[in-house]
């Protein structure tokens, strides 16, 4: 119901008309939404339980916190959409996610949606579809990444190898922070072509230039370029363990001896110090493939890797970011 509230309330203009006034008058919450009285007090009531509001008998205020909330309106309206695409399969198949995730995949609605073999073939179909998904990827990586990069030392890196890299923020923020580095983004035709497009909306012509998409399928292609940095961003997770191990022993591959990988992951969602949240329900449905560091770490380590690093990342959930360093 907070979720409901908060959407209603950015749907029908009250939030805007809140955060441009110091309080409004319950009469007045009811004429701006175009509700009868019974439903602006209804709202207003659910908005002040959920910290959003204040409620008085003067009117209503936006509190302070959700003030300050609202910096990061973007990514709080992401994962409200985010939320309610997913939260249908688990009201429905919650028992099949617990015990029979290939059950859980084939019935539910968000993985026909998450469909890498429609993604093979340009065109105007194939482009909508995923349009749908990657604009969520896309903004939940705008807000996580800079998480990561943070703590990534950046200088000396040239070129930088994004697998499976979604249309290319994270690499647009890479390259933001280090002027030097060209990345190349890897990723299925369709994802790159969207890749390209959000280049053009987003990036400066002189970012666009140093960012360029190869196309490839990281199950049979790995005809790549080698780099002093490679990545992993929210990649492995999308696989069983035998398959995101390959990927990651194959990614370990293209770096360049002295250079590094990263991998930026979910960690296995702990859901007694993490009180679940409707907001997490786009976690919760991989909840089978959230893996601890050590599945990578040992990895990277049976490969000579070197100088390996794990750094907890606490977000809405925790992260993984690993560090390692290929010897000379």
């Amino acid at each position: 119901m907070a979720a409901r509230a908060i959407a209603a309330a950015l749907q029908l203009g009250l939030i805007d008309r809140l955060a441009s006034t110091a309080e409004m008058a319950m009469e007045n919450v009811a004429s701006a939404i175009g509700a009868p009285a019974v439903g602006a007090h209804a709202l207003a009531e659910l908005l002040d339980g959920y910290g959003v509001v204040r409620l008085r008998p003067s009117g209503v205020s936006l509190t302070e916190r959700f003030r300050e909330a609202l910096e990061f309106r973007e990514y709080l309206e992401l994962r409200l959409r985010f939320a309610d695409l997913v939260w249908p399969d688990i009201q429905a198949l919650f028992p099949f996610l617990l015990c029979s995730i290939p059950e859980f995949m084939a019935r539910s609605r968000v993985f026909d949606l998450f469909r890498y073999d429609r993604c093979l073939t340009v065109n105007a179909e194939a482009l909508q579809s995923a349009r749908r998904w990657t604009e969520l990827t896309t903004g939940l990586t705008r807000y996580e990444a800079p998480a990561a990069l943070g703590r990534v030392d950046l200088g000396g890196v040239g070129d930088f190898l994004d697998l499976g890299g979604n249309t290319g923020e994270f690499a647009l923020q890479v390259c933001r922070r280090s002027a030097t580095t060209r990345a190349t983004v890897v990723d299925l035709p369709v994802v790159c072509e969207l890749g390209r497009e959000h280049m053009a909306r987003t990036a400066a012509a002189e970012e666009a230039d140093r960012i360029r998409f190869l196309t490839a399928d990281l199950r049979t292609n790995w005809a790549l370029p080698q780099a002093d940095l490679v990545s992993f961003k929210s990649v492995l997770h999308d696989w069983p363990e035998a398959d995101a191990i390959d990927l990651l022993r194959r990614g370990a591959g293209q770096v360049r001896p002295g250079g590094r990988i990263m991998i930026f992951e979910r960690a296995p969602l702990d859901l007694c110090r993490h009180r679940f949240t409707y907001a997490m329900a786009p976690d919760l449905v991989f909840l089978h493939f959230l893996r601890p560091a050590a599945a990578y770490v040992d990895t990277l380590s049976a490969l000579g890797f070197q100088s390996i690093e794990t750094f907890t990342v606490e977000l809405e959930v925790d992260f993984h970011l690993i560090l390692a360093t290929r010897p000379i």
